[in-house]
């Protein structure tokens, strides 16, 4: 890029992306407003040929940013729902068996890593032992070993402790 290709950019950013920022901020959050601003300035280096009215571009490529990231966190929010949901029905089986979801969570959480992702990918992913052996560039023996492993864990953490009384 040219330095007077370059100066007119900067000039362009200068004067538009605080109205560009504004003009995502009816759909977006303040800082993924600004991503949106940023990767529209970055596509427009990156263009070809360069439009022959950059400023109806921008705002153009910063609504299309705009709602691209709205529908990613909008099916994002409908995915981790229902997850949710679904770590919900595994966890709360009966009243008998009912345990807190944040609990679970804390337990889960400190697991180590690599017994966490199995455990993650074969419970919640649904993947079976052969898939996540693959996925994690272990043996399945191994993948075996750790899940078992990782569920004793968690059930130990889980499980009530049994209080005995004194006689």
């Amino acid at each position: 890029m040219e330095s007077n290709a370059i100066n007119e950019l900067g000039q362009l950013f200068e004067q538009e992306a605080g109205a560009l920022v504004l003009y995502a901020r009816q759909w977006l959050e303040c800082h993924a407003a600004e991503d949106a601003v940023q990767d529209a300035f970055i596509d427009l280096v990156n263009c070809r040929r360069p439009p022959p009215h950059p400023k109806p571009w921008l705002y153009r490529a910063v609504r299309y940013r705009a709602l691209k990231s709205l529908r990613t966190d909008r099916r994002r929010g409908r995915r981790e729902a229902r997850v949710t949901e679904a770590a919900e029905s595994l966890i709360e089986g009966g009243p008998a068996d009912a345990i807190d979801a944040h609990e679970a969570g804390q337990a889960l959480a400190g697991l180590p890593p690599e017994d966490r992702e199995i455990i993650t990918l074969r419970i919640w992913g649904g993947l079976t032992l052969e898939q996540i052996a693959g996925i994690t560039e272990s043996s399945v023996a191994t993948v075996f070993r750790r899940y078992r492993a990782g569920l004793d864990q968690l059930r130990q953490r889980l499980e009530p402790t049994c209080k005995t009384s004194p006689h």
